[in-house]
């Protein structure tokens, strides 16, 4: 294998070694064997179930190890700048992926708890800094002894480094366990946000710091303060107003390619703007994200994204793998795992005491030791940030790069501790230990109906869910539709309802029905199938608007079919029949018996096939009757029991329309009234004697209808 990869090395410098360091054929080349590699480290990672991150980070060193030296400066360059681009739009992301909804339900020990470990952590691993920077022994440039941190700035920027934990590694790893939505991963999630939302302005705060003492005071010393306090203060408030709008406005043009580059748009302007303001790229693009991610297009904004998002991530963690110095690390190995053990622990054990201090028992404060070890990648953007400005020097970049990587590859390798700790604690010291009193609250959408496009079909059908007081949520990809029902006060959503985020807002997995109705067939399958893979036991309703799509629909074991063109015809012929002067109760007992006949085959082949049979049986003994009461009824102005209805002809009054409103399962006291339509259910002689108690012209046998067939 090694003679293979010299042989590979060899062939690619040969390539390269020949072109012009301008020439855009190394940068093509550049950028062919990062995606290459970087699939090829993805694929590894995802067959041994790990986080994609660790898959793209070992790419980079395989590639920093053997092909670094012939890419050549200007292709290093461009690949840079376009990691700089990933990590913008993956902050970005984080922004927008930043929700008040998950952290409210764990708010105290989330950002009490958090804050409290990230001023912990900080001053702990400053400490450190500073006790390594008191060694003579570490020795990090040949022979000459220099200090390893060259000011209090690059002691401070080192403490901020290991503040945070991989929110990227820590949801992948609770989604492969199914504990996203647990109680402890509710916790480390709202922990890991705060966490996030501190880092930057600590990292600005200091590198502010660091510049006002370089510039050695005086007025102009505050201008880079006072322009990142501008900057903050009007995307909070000018942004907060402004950048919704703009996106609003690009979703009104129903294109997915105009709302992505607007959106990309927005965060690389952003992050422009910033650095103009004196403040680094990624950080204007991640209040950018914090901005838009509670306005009404942000989970819309985030789908989007994506994709785009996640290849930029990728050249970013790609190039951090390159980055990465194999020879210091094989230098200092030792100095490197101590660190890894020591800053995991300084943020892990202090959130372990916390959680504890908060009153969350069992699993919870075992999660947080060891869930929560791997170092967040945002610790990339302070090193980049640090020596860029001149505050972290070449050694120390390599240093804490060395150990925060180490430190994502380790988390998950530890995290696989919590259930076995756990489980000797419970079996020791914890035995008698008590429940947690900490629950969380049940969603808002729970056992809900997912009603997928439709436009005013579904508004139609989210207004009677309403009235029913029954839990439903709209998910709507076209803009204008989307504004209606909001303009209703329906709960709506908008966005592609293919895409993972959306369906997770519309909290798929906990859902009971889903009711897809785009206009074209394979968009629907395609919402069908990514919803159970969510929710297996989801159940499922389509309309078919010919025997082709109903068959199709068939296959794919879709639990309800609604026929839509013979639903329409069966309301033509009620309208028709009704112009004709023929009684409503007449039409309906007509029309209920060609609907049976016509969804009988449907069943056929059915696990319920043979339920249905025992159903069409009694059909055919028991018959649902309507009738209209008429002025000169033996039935109006009396009440059911003193009709004697039941005694008299044995049928059963099970319903009553009076005035438009339905009554089921009337009391014997209910009166009933000339011109009330009432269902009675009995057999065929019970009906022919209730039709002649009543006058009524409709004693023409069930049967009779019942056998019809409409080829429709």
């Amino acid at each position: 294998m090694k003679d293979y990869l010299i042989q590979i090395r060899s062939w690619f410098l040969e390539l390269t070694g020949n072109m012009n360091a301008t020439d855009e054929t190394a940068i093509l080349t550049a950028l062919l064997l990062i995606v290459v590699t970087g699939l090829l480290g993805g694929i590894a990672a995802k067959k041994l179930r790990q986080p994609l991150i660790l898959g793209y980070i070992l790419a980079g060193v395989l590639v920093g190890v053997l092909f670094k030296a012939g890419l050549g400066e200007v292709a290093n360059t461009a690949v840079n700048s376009l990691a700089n681009v990933g990590v913008a739009l993956l902050l970005f992301s984080m922004g927008l992926e930043f929700s008040k909804k998950d952290i409210r339900p764990v708010f105290k020990v989330a950002v009490f708890g958090a804050l409290a470990q990230v001023l912990f952590t900080f001053l702990v691993c400053a400490g450190l800094a500073w006790l390594m920077n008191r060694d003579p022994n570490i020795n990090i440039s040949g022979d000459t002894k220099i200090p390893l941190f060259s000011s209090n700035v690059s002691l401070f920027l080192f403490g901020i480094c290991f503040v945070s934990t991989s929110t990227a590694v820590v949801l992948k790893t609770l989604s492969s366990k199914g504990f996203e939505n647990s109680l402890s991963g509710r916790v480390m999630i709202g922990v890991s946000i705060v966490q996030d939302l501190t880092v930057m302005p600590l990292m600005l705060l200091v590198c502010q710091l660091g510049a006002l003492s370089s510039y050695g005071g005086g007025i102009s010393s505050l201008k880079p303060l006072l322009l990142s306090t501008v900057f903050m203060a009007l995307m909070l408030t000018v942004g907060a107003r402004y950048l919704p709008k703009l996106t609003g406005r690009a979703a009104r043009l129903e294109s997915k390619e105009l709302f992505l580059l607007s959106v990309t748009g927005i965060a690389l302007v952003s992050g422009a703007i910033s650095v103009a303001m004196q403040v680094s790229f990624s950080f204007g693009a991640f209040l950018a994200g914090i901005v838009l991610s509670d306005s009404a297009y942000g989970r819309k904004a985030l789908s989007e994204l994506s994709p785009v998002r996640d290849f930029f991530a990728m050249l970013f963690f790609v190039s951090i793998g390159m980055m990465l110095d194999v020879r210091y690390l094989g230098a200092h190995w030792l100095l490197v795992a101590a660190l890894v053990v020591l800053t995991g622990l300084a943020r892990t054990s202090f959130l372990a005491a916390v959680t504890w201090i908060f009153k969350y028992r069992n699993v919870i404060p075992v999660a947080m030791l060891f869930g929560m070890f791997p170092t967040s990648e945002i610790a990339f953007v302070v090193i980049g940030t640090g020596y860029q400005g001149g505050f972290i020097t070449s050694e120390l970049y390599s240093l804490i790069l060395c150990v925060v990587v180490c430190s994502m590859i380790a988390g998950p390798v530890v995290n696989n501790l919590t259930a076995p700790v756990y489980s000797l604690l419970r079996q020791t010291v914890w035995r008698n230990l008590q429940s947690t009193g900490i629950v969380l609250p049940q969603p808002d959408l729970e056992d809900h109906m997912v009603l997928v496009g439709g436009g005013r079909i579904a508004r139609v059908i989210a207004h009677v869910l309403t009235r029913l007081k029954l839990k439903y949520v709209i998910v709507e990809p076209v803009y204008d539709l989307y504004r209606e029902a909001q303009a209703e006060g329906l709960n709506v959503i908008y966005g592609d309802p293919m895409s993972d985020v959306i369906l997770a807002a519309a909290r798929i997995g906990s859902a009971k029905v889903l009711a897809p109705m785009i206009p074209k067939l394979e968009e629907n399958l395609a919402v069908v199938e990514l919803a159970r893979k969510y929710n297996p036991d989801i159940r499922t309703v389509m309309c078919a608007a010919s025997p082709e799509t109903e068959k199709r629909l068939s296959e794919e074991n879709v639990d309800e079919i609604i026929l839509s063109n013979f639903e329409v015809s069966l309301e033509l012929t009620r309208r028709i029949l009704a112009l004709n002067d023929i009684s409503e109760a007449r039409i309906q007992n007509y029309l209920d018996s060609v609907r049976a006949s016509r969804y009988k085959p449907m069943l056929d082949g059915s696990p319920a096939f043979a339920l249905a049979e025992k159903i069409r049986a009694f059909h055919g003994l028991i018959a649902l009757q309507w009738t209209q009461v008429q002025p000169d009824s033996p039935l109006a102005g009396r009440s059911i029991a003193e009709s004697g209805v039941r005694a008299r002809t044995g049928m059963s009054i099970v319903g009553v329309i009076h005035e438009g409103k339905v009554d089921a399962n009337p009391r014997p006291d209910t009166v009933l009234q000339a011109g009330d339509l009432i269902a009675a259910i009995g057999d065929e002689e019970q009906t022919a004697a209730f039709a002649a108690l009543t006058h009524s012209a409709m004693a023409a046998s069930p049967e009779s209808a019942t056998t019809m067939s409409v080829p429709i």
